[in-house]
């Protein structure tokens, strides 16, 4: 039961394996979803509720985003 995320450091600020990024604050229902940067195109409702602080209701199987990479098939 995650009700927040809470980061001690500043986005750009340089990290090393071990060091602490931040913590999680019990409460809510908070579902983290970690993708490879730049390798998913966010969906746009999710963006604007997450930047105004707004939970989203989110049901399995529901899409988050699409994915920004190009997959070949081999034959």
């Amino acid at each position: 039961m995650v009700g927040s995320i809470n980061f001690v450091r500043k986005e750009g600020e340089h990290v090393k394996k071990g060091d602490e990024l931040g913590y999680f604050s019990f409460g809510g229902s908070t579902v983290i979803c970690v993708f490879e940067k730049d390798s998913i195109q966010i969906d746009e409702d999710l963006l604007v509720n997450s930047g105004r602080s707004l939970e989203t209701l989110v049901r399995v199987g529901m899409q988050l985003g699409v994915s920004t990479r190009t997959f070949s098939r081999s034959t």
